[in-house]
């Protein structure tokens, strides 16, 4: 069974608008807090220099990535969202290089940044103009651009738990990415992509990397 598409777009997006001020605490609960944990093993996989994040959201990751020593910017279509991460990034006294944009047209010069990343993303991901807008801007050259994006976590939980969360996941259609979709899709569009499963500490997510044929 699983839920409707249009009931599941319109709870996700009064999550990500409307409702953007619980969005870390219902990200900690589905992940039994490893939401986090997950998005971080996309760090060891970006290269020093610019990065663009895609859809910033709470401005976590984003924070992560300044501290880990990269310079990211990021996009975010929702003002709710912006205003969360602003204020995180003002309480630590972090530069606001921040912008509201679609994926699917970037607001940046080709060949420019390092790396573009994101976690978790929706179905705006995997339009053919979102990968043709991220091939754009990332870097020609050795070593050449990456994208890096962080699909899916391994729940690991208490059992009485976990098979309720493991049957939303299902339900709301968050499991149904067939792996040879997307690199497909990025090989029309002249990446190398692949899929990782990473596991540090305890804690495992499926990334996919794609680098940029020059």
């Amino acid at each position: 069974m699983r839920l409707p598409a249009q009931l599941i777009k319109f709870g996700f997006h009064l999550l990500y608008y409307q409702m953007a001020w619980s969005y870390d605490w219902v990200a900690w609960f589905v992940s039994f807090g490893q939401w986090v944990a997950w998005r971080r093993l996309a760090l060891p996989f970006l290269s020093s220099g610019r990065t663009l994040e895609l859809a910033f959201g709470t401005g976590g990751f984003f924070v992560d990535m300044i501290e880990s020593g990269h310079q990211p910017v990021g996009i975010d279509l929702s003002p709710y969202m912006a205003r969360l991460t602003r204020a995180r990034l003002q309480y630590k006294g972090y530069p606001l290089r921040l912008n509201r944009a679609k994926a699917q047209a970037l607001p940046f010069p080709s060949n420019y940044f390092d790396n573009v990343v994101a976690t978790f993303p929706t179905d705006y991901m995997l339009q053919e103009e979102t990968i043709a807008e991220v091939y754009r801007v990332l870097k020609s050259g050795s070593p050449p651009g990456r994208l890096v994006i962080v699909a899916e976590g391994e729940l690991r939980g208490p059992w009485p738990i976990r098979p309720v969360i493991d049957w939303l996941y299902r339900v709301t259609d968050q499991r149904s990415l067939p792996p040879s979709q997307p690199l497909k899709l990025m090989a029309a569009k002249n990446f190398t992509a692949r899929w990782e499963w990473i596991t540090h500490n305890g804690i495992a997510a499926r990334l996919l990397i794609g680098e940029k044929h020059n």
